[in-house]
């Protein structure tokens, strides 16, 4: 395959491994689609969050991602990409989708922590321009390249063939790495961060005593002492947040082949068809893995309407008291082994040279009369 900034041919073979990441964009495209029609046709009430439009936001960029990766199927039907209009959008809208990707999760991960984990109260005007800052950040940073970084005379344009369809063309390597694959790895990193934080908080883990975080774990055996630092939200939030943890976790890993295949090529060595084709196919998986973690993680979501408000402070128990230290469970006494119960039996054992008294029998089915 010949590939520059203004034309790359296919062979069949090229053309046979790029149509497979057009079936994995449209795969990941029509699942986004499906739940994002089944979200606003019958979505669940979530009082006090705003996990619903961020999460939709998300959505959207998984869209986009998906849009720019079928766009594909043209360069597969020509045998060839060519600089151009239709070239340039799609280098735009792939680098939408990536960068709203790592934005919109990173920005559902910052809410959750706050509700979670800070006990902040959501409000609405906070939602708004949460919204529109983050997608006003993500159209500058894709609207920069071609306005105020591009120089046509000595580099050429700054949307173009790149590799095997179009993006940011291989004359701008930096703008490669921090205009999308920094934002991706950043996002990445602190969302595992935050919900990590957010899972050892609502767990029992990481707790606030006398005025200070710290951690603490215990054995499996005793794993009652986490209990008595969780309310009721932070009981009813520990499966959610052990799921949600999956997020930056499949993130990462989809995001893995083709970053460390994009840093091997800005090396100058060279990468395997096949390797780039599946390094690929795995990331345009995204919006599919997506949806399949919402699937497995919305059915442990408890309804909020059920909960105290997300803002309600967190009890604060001081570990160190005498009173914490002499906390211990409800334990009941151990169940005799067969030896020990013959024994009590045989000096229990009553002797038949002994008369039997009866017992004085009374009656609680009627009171008792008195005649005078």
């Amino acid at each position: 395959m010949e590939t520059g900034n203004t034309e790359a041919i296919y062979d069949n073979a090229h053309a046979g491994g790029v149509a497979s990441l057009v079936v994995a964009g449209v795969l990941s495209g029509l699942a986004v689609l499906t739940v994002f029609v089944a979200v606003s046709i019958r979505s669940p009430s979530y009082q006090n969050t705003h996990v619903v439009p961020y999460f939709v936001s998300l959505l959207v960029a998984n869209v986009l991602q998906a849009l720019g990766t079928c766009m594909n199927a043209k360069w597969v039907i020509e045998h060839t990409v060519e600089a151009g209009p239709f070239c340039s959008f799609q280098g735009a809208i792939k680098q939408v989708g990536n960068v709203g990707m790592a934005l919109w999760s990173f920005v559902l991960a910052s809410h959750l922590f706050s509700l979670l984990f800070l006990r902040r109260k959501s409000t609405q005007r906070g939602l708004l321009m949460t919204l529109i800052g983050g997608w006003s950040v993500i159209i500058f940073i894709v609207a920069i390249g071609p306005i105020a970084i591009q120089t046509t005379k000595k580099r050429g344009p700054y949307f173009g063939p790149s590799g095997y369809w179009c993006w940011i063309t291989s004359s701008y390597p930096h703008e490669q790495i921090f205009m999308e694959y920094f934002f991706e790895f950043l996002s990445a990193f602190l969302s595992f961060v935050l919900y990590t934080g957010i899972l050892l908080c609502v767990r029992g883990n990481l707790i606030k005593s006398g005025g200070r975080w710290r951690l603490r774990f215990v054995p499996n055996g005793e794993s009652w002492q986490l209990s008595i630092s969780r309310d009721r939200i932070d009981s009813a939030m520990v499966a959610v947040a052990v799921r949600m943890v999956w997020y930056p976790v499949t993130y990462s890993v989809l995001l893995l082949p083709a970053s460390l295949a994009r840093l091997i090529e800005f090396g100058g060595h060279n990468v395997p068809f096949w390797a780039t084709m599946l390094a690929d196919f795995i990331f345009n998986l995204q919006g599919f893995v997506n949806v399949v973690v919402l699937l497995s993680t919305r059915r442990f979501i408890p309804d909020t309407a059920t909960l105290p408000i997300f803002s309600t402070p967190r009890k604060e128990i001081d570990f160190t008291s005498p009173e914490a230290i002499g906390i211990t469970p409800f334990i009941l006494p151990p169940k005799p082994e067969p030896a020990q119960l013959e024994r009590a039996e045989t000096v229990v054992s009553v002797d038949s040279t002994t008369p039997m008294v009866p017992k004085p029998r009374f009656s609680m089915l009627r009171p008792m009369s008195w005649r005078r």
